[in-house]
């Protein structure tokens, strides 16, 4: 198997059917081809806008926005300071910031999240440590989480409503 980029000295050389055998276990959507189009691998720092089409591996670090319409592996020693947009997603590293899946999320063991998550479903090993609110059983769309930073959307909104003040006679009458 070619390793780096380099060509076998033929085409005999090369194995029909052959895949890389890192991490190709834990692809398992039903479009991949077993290996994932983008590896940010671990000592490799992104800062900025990240966008794929197909399945993204981190075992890095990324600083910014990921959106990829395919599986988002996050490894146990990856590191996102980022949103999230996938359509399916593995998370055990640590992930600061809100995740958006539009079908399944799971959360392993080794995973600390920090952020509000919104997904279809979600599994969630134990021993895993999440912080944010949790909205499941719908399809997430394009504006369904707020941005915590300008204070829009519901979760600017506070869980349980403040309570209301006695009307002025009842606290004079006191």
């Amino acid at each position: 198997m070619p390793l780096f980029g380099s060509n076998p000295s033929s085409p005999s050389d090369r194995v029909e059917g052959e895949t890389t055998p890192s991490h190709s276990s834990i692809f398992h959507t039903p479009n991949t081809k077993n290996t994932p189009s983008t590896i940010i691998a671990k000592g490799v720092k992104l800062e900025g806008e990240f966008k794929s089409q197909g399945d993204v591996l981190i075992d890095g670090e990324v600083v910014g926005n990921i959106q990829t319409d395919g599986l988002l592996n996050v490894g146990p020693e990856a590191y996102l300071k980022a949103g999230v947009v996938a359509a399916d997603a593995i998370i055990a590293g640590k992930v600061e910031g809100n995740l958006q899946v539009k079908r399944r999320l799971e959360i392993k063991a080794t995973a600390k999240t920090k952020g509000d998550i919104q997904c279809q479903t979600i599994v969630v090993e134990s021993g895993a440590m999440m912080m944010g609110n949790i909205k499941c059983g719908e399809t997430p769309g394009p504006q369904a989480l707020p941005d915590r930073q300008s204070g829009a959307g519901p979760a600017a909104q506070p869980a349980v409503p403040p309570k209301a003040e006695p009307p002025k006679d009842q606290a004079a009458a006191k």
